[in-house]
């Protein structure tokens, strides 16, 4: 049994390090689903494995560790702040589109368990290693294989080879490099004699040339900075602990200057007006960058508002759409205006965990430099160990000041994070096995168990998930169509708001198509019915989410063509958008839509003024304004609007133009 339970722990573990390849058409959000049940479903293994083996042998359950300590601490806080904060459903089950809520940390957190109580060798660890460097290098190579213009099926138009995006690229890549690094330095030269050895000493080089190559020629730049970065700071740490003398004076200033500069570059580029800013962050990332401070800036007065245990996880768009800049609507705001992640640690965490949060994610981070440097010192570890990881665990916190996490870069922390806990522990001692009844019917009661927390966050979300992707190739309003609407909603409680708010998109879209001529009015009533009860549920629930109030007003509008007596229902639902983001033009232009479909035009020129004033660099409130200005009938009124437009920007003429229908 021991041995069954260590191999199925063992191969699993390997599995789960495939998980940044795997990718799936055949689900929603196919980049993130297929990736994230796949782990969720080798986790479930390996997790239930390791109860039944713990059950048996005493010697593999946990023992308390710094990490374990602050880790266990951190999930206490994760599970207060989604019980106190807006929307414990989405707190737990996150969306197909992220999948971090609390259901992925549970599932992080129990995988570290089983690799901090099993894998206790460093040769296990540098195997574990080997694979996930493996797995980095078939990436990497589709990666350049992108920039050379040879097309890899499954591969992301967004130059992230099977992970989707170049940023999530860039983040797995990072912890790849580094472990790439340490495997090649502990290569040890006195058994070079070994083929083997000469083997893996030039696959960790040749994996460290492919990964840091990759990294190169990726515009995940806050990564490729952070690992260069990282040796850099590597290098120095190698002179501080590993040299006498000058080497060490010297590497002791330059560490200063180090964290001096890194700190005064993070004060001025804060400041988007001044030099070190538009030298650096300007120029090599582009003028929409900053929309990522107006977004942290949200996320500080989210956090100002809860301070202690904040929003819950994954409601940061609560946030974003409460404290919304009209500025987005522009291209310095980077013309990005959804955003459910602050893409920056600091202030997402402080955003949805609070102060409490924030802390108990920071020490997670000096657990484990404590750890390793305590070792260290100890002389149970060498530099390479103590300094690779800390470079690792710093380089990797840097680059998140910009991107946030998925499932891919949450899998390499807690590898990192097992390994670390791993240093610090010793083996138990063997007991021997005894068979007895209590241990058979608590061992069934575990396989009952995985059977049942398998089907629940593993099966019925894939299966929710390839309903979705059915719905949307499925005739338009059809009783088919209908049924697996209600199939994927009914299936699983993940990512409901975001389905109806895709299901809402879709029927919107085809009702305003001249193929919906073809379709009997009573499917059209029937469709429109279900997705309006299915989002008025969605904001019953939260009634802070300004995203599905938008989407039902729309809906509601688009519903009016066909019964007009849905215009009082467009209205009250509208006005309550407005009410949750107040600043944000998109409530004002849909309820200057409904207005124009009761004739009410002043009403509604009054809410396109309204939108202009939030910010008249804003070119699309300006194209609306006018739109409704020429529906007024009164000319010069129409020739103020174009001018206050064209005083602005004079390249708007081309859009004015086309909504004037002219050529």
């Amino acid at each position: 049994m021991e041995r069954k339970c260590l191999k199925i722990i063992q191969y699993a573990t390997y599995l789960i390090l495939f998980t940044p390849l795997i990718f799936s058409s055949k689900f929603f959000f196919p980049f993130v689903t297929s990736k994230s049940i796949y782990f969720f479903a080798l986790s479930e293994i390996i997790f239930f494995s390791y109860l039944i083996l713990v059950l048996n042998f005493p010697k593999y359950r946990p023992r308390l560790n710094p990490i374990l300590l602050v880790l266990t601490i951190f999930l206490v806080i994760l599970i207060l702040s989604s019980v106190f904060g807006v929307d414990f459903q989405n707190s737990f089950w996150s969306k197909y589109e992220r999948m971090t809520g609390l259901l992925m940390w549970f599932h992080l957190f129990a995988f570290f368990i089983v690799l901090t109580s099993v894998f206790k060798r460093e040769e296990e660890w540098q195997k574990i290693f080997g694979v996930s460097v493996f797995v980095a290098v078939v990436i990497s190579l589709m990666s350049i294989s992108e920039k050379i213009g040879i097309t890899i099926i499954g591969a992301s138009s967004r130059g992230g080879a099977t992970l989707g995006n170049s940023s999530f690229l860039g983040t797995y890549l990072l912890f790849n490099f580094f472990l790439a690094l340490y495997l090649f330095l502990k290569t040890n030269p006195e058994i070079f004699r070994s083929t083997f050895n000469k083997i893996f000493n030039f696959y960790s080089l040749l994996g460290m040339g492919l990964i840091g190559l990759s990294l190169w020629f990726s515009t995940a730049k806050a990564a490729l900075l952070s690992t260069l970065g990282g040796l850099v700071l590597l290098f120095l740490l190698w002179l501080v602990f590993c040299k006498k003398g000058k080497l060490k004076i010297i590497a002791v200033f330059l560490l200063a200057v180090l964290l001096f500069s890194v700190i005064a570059f993070g004060l001025f580029t804060l400041r988007p007006e001044s030099y070190v800013y538009k030298m650096t962050i300007e120029k090599y990332l582009g003028k929409t960058f900053g929309g990522r401070f107006v977004v942290w800036q949200a996320g500080w007065k989210g956090f100002l508002e809860k301070p202690l245990l904040g929003w819950g996880p994954d409601n940061f768009a609560i946030i974003f759409c409460k404290y919304f800049n009209p500025i987005f609507f522009t291209p310095e705001g980077g013309l990005d205006i959804w955003y459910d992640q602050a893409h920056n640690i600091v202030f997402d965490t402080l955003g949805t965990s609070g102060i409490l949060g924030f802390l108990g994610y920071l020490s997670i981070f000096g657990a484990s430099f404590y750890v390793l440097w305590k070792k260290f010192f100890e002389k149970k570890i060498k530099f390479e160990v103590a300094g690779i990881f800390s470079v690792i665990l710093i380089s990797y916190f840097v680059q998140n000041l910009t991107v946030f996490d998925m499932v891919s870069s949450y899998l390499m922390l807690f590898l990192v994070l097992g390994f670390v806990a791993s240093l610090d522990l010793k083996p138990r001692e063997s007991v021997e096995y005894k068979k007895s009844k209590l241990k058979i019917l608590l061992t069934t009661t575990i396989l009952v168990s995985f059977i049942f927390s398998f089907v629940i966050f593993v099966i019925q979300p894939l299966r929710a998930s390839s309903y979705v992707i059915e719905a949307v190739r499925a005739q338009p309003f059809s009783e088919k169509k209908l049924g697996l609407y209600k199939k994927a909603l009914n299936t699983s409680v993940i990512g409901r708001d975001q389905i109806r708010e895709f299901f809402a998109d879709s029927t919107i879209s085809f009702s305003r198509s001249e193929n919906i001529e073809k379709v009997p009015e009573g499917n059209i009533e029937q469709e429109l019915d279900f997705i309006c009860q299915e989002l008025e549920k969605g904001i019953k629930r939260n009634p802070l989410n300004f995203r599905a109030n938008l989407k039902l007003g729309k809906v509601y509008n688009t519903y009016f063509l066909f019964d007009e007596s849905k215009y009082s229902d467009a209205q009250r639902v509208l006005e309550r958008a407005i009410e949750l983001s107040p600043q944000n033009q998109q409530g004002y232009w849909q309820l200057a839509q409904t207005k124009l479909y009761r004739r009410k035009v002043d009403e509604a020129l009054a809410l396109a003024e309204t939108a202009v004033a939030l910010e008249p660099k804003a070119e699309k409130s300006h194209l609306v304004l006018i739109q409704i200005a020429k529906l007024t009938g009164d000319r010069d009124l129409l020739m103020e609007k174009i001018e206050d437009a064209l005083k602005i920007n004079t390249e708007w003429a081309t859009g004015i133009k086309d909504v004037l229908g002219l050529d």
